[in-house]
Formats: C-alpha cells, sequence, structure tokens
C-alpha cells in the first residue's frame, strides 16, 4: 500500500486544505503528508488493518517540521509508515497520535494568529 500511494501519487502543496477527504485525495492523486497519510490509513482500514494518523519529527524531511505519517498495528504492534517515502520508520520521533489528522492538528487558533517565528532542527542521537 505504501509503495503504491509513493509510486502514483504526487506530492503537491496548495492542493489540498482541511476540508480535503482521502478520497479527494486519491482522486486527485496529489497532496501533502497529512494527504498521503490519509489515504494509507484508509487503505489500510479497508483491508482490516487498525491504522491511525501520527504527527513525528523526522530526519531528512525538509523543511524539518511536523510531518503527518500513517501509524498501522501489524504483527501485535504498531508501526509508522510514511507513504511520501520521506522517511524511514527508525528516523522518526512520535509526537501525537490520533484517528485522524483533526485530532492532532498542528495548530488550532480562535482569532487571529501571527507567527513571529520558527526553528526546528532534527538531528539523529
Amino acid at each position: 500500500m505504501r509503495d503504491w500511494i509513493a509510486r502514483y501519487f504526487a506530492y503537491v502543496h496548495g492542493v489540498s486544505d482541511r476540508e480535503t477527504t482521502a478520497l479527494d485525495t486519491f482522486v486527485k492523486r496529489q497532496g501533502i503528508c497529512r494527504d498521503y497519510a490519509h489515504v494509507m490509513i484508509t487503505f489500510a482500514r479497508a483491508a482490516g488493518i487498525p491504522a491511525r494518523i501520527a504527527n513525528v519529527y523526522a530526519l531528512a524531511v525538509e523543511p524539518p517540521d511536523f510531518h503527518a505519517v500513517a501509524e498501522v498495528f501489524v504483527g501485535g504492534e504498531w508501526h509508522l509508515v510514511d507513504a511520501t517515502g520521506m522517511a524511514k520508520e527508525r528516523d522518526m520521533a512520535k509526537i501525537g497520535v490520533g484517528r485522524d489528522a483533526a485530532d492532532v492538528a498542528f495548530l488550532v487558533a480562535f482569532g487571529t494568529a501571527v507567527m513571529h517565528s520558527q526553528s526546528v532542527q532534527v538531528s539523529a542521537a
């Protein structure tokens, strides 16, 4: 499933928003990490595999920021799966998990929000 998504989808900024569904992404075959994760989760659940979304920091993801991946329950344990192909499981640090992106939103703001600065560094321990 992961390989198929990575092969046939294009990573494109600005083609999706918080209203974009896994079906929308599947039809367009493009999106960002959140969209890839939602499609991977949908495929896994359709195959009877428990799946959820995880926000991670990961080596080699540029820019170094939150990255959304699927987490699937296989062989009695949870495994992080990055359908974008940007990160390997061993290079990810899990920040949060939920049923979908709404459960682990990167930012929830009520009213005006202004970003003054942000600095993230991801490195191997």
